[in-house]
């Protein structure tokens, strides 16, 4: 965790993770299935764990995965002893359909070659990942008890931030999330970001 996030930390009322890095991480293999499980590697787990006193400073009124085993895994390091979490499924990875399971450098020259509002053949657009992530992102600050803990994935964290900043929220600069990363915002930041998604994702699909 970052020192501002750290100073930050106790007065967010939503803070985003990613979780812990992956067996296929370290190989730049991508995984959009959320009944394909995981491992975290031994790296992501100590980063995970190393992550629980900082949260633990914190009184979690209410705490989100999404489908993947990833997320809760990742959780159980960051949290022990957690209550039962809430499944935000909005909040998922992008899925792949035939691209499941191939090099990040495959998903990578097949978005060089279609639009944002195309999807590989089974899978799902990057226009309709961003309306999910618009919606999963309205509803943690409009409807989540906070604070709120939200273990997921790079890239709603990523397309929040390109957003936040005004910029392209599918295309704009913000560097990839680091495993583990840590996010902190407050409710008004949140749902700024949120609508600005949502204002994105009409714009597109126009």
């Amino acid at each position: 965790m970052t020192g501002n996030a750290a100073r930050s930390l106790a007065g967010a009322d939503v803070a985003l993770l990613r979780h812990g890095q992956t067996e296929w991480n370290v190989r730049q293999i991508l995984n959009g299935d959320p009944e394909v499980a995981i491992p975290l590697t031994a790296a992501g787990r100590a980063a995970c764990s190393a992550l629980a006193p900082q949260l633990a400073t914190v009184a979690w009124r209410s705490v989100y995965v999404t489908r993947f085993a990833r997320t809760r895994d990742s959780l159980d390091l960051m949290w022990p002893g957690h209550p039962q979490p809430m499944v935000l499924a909005d909040l998922d990875d992008i899925s792949l359909g035939e691209l499941e399971g191939r090099p990040r450098a495959d998903y990578q020259d097949w978005r060089q070659r279609h639009g944002v509002t195309e999807a590989p053949p089974g899978g799902e657009s990057r226009l309709d990942a961003l309306r999910r992530y618009a919606r999963g992102l309205a509803f943690v600050a409009d409807g989540a008890e906070h604070p709120a803990l939200v273990v997921t994935h790079d890239q709603p964290i990523r397309y929040l931030q390109n957003a936040l900043t005004g910029d392209d929220p599918i295309l704009g600069a913000a560097p990839p999330v680091p495993n583990a990363g840590l996010f902190p915002y407050d409710v008004e930041t949140l749902r700024r970001g949120a609508d600005a998604l949502a204002a994105a994702a009409d714009a597109l699909a126009r």
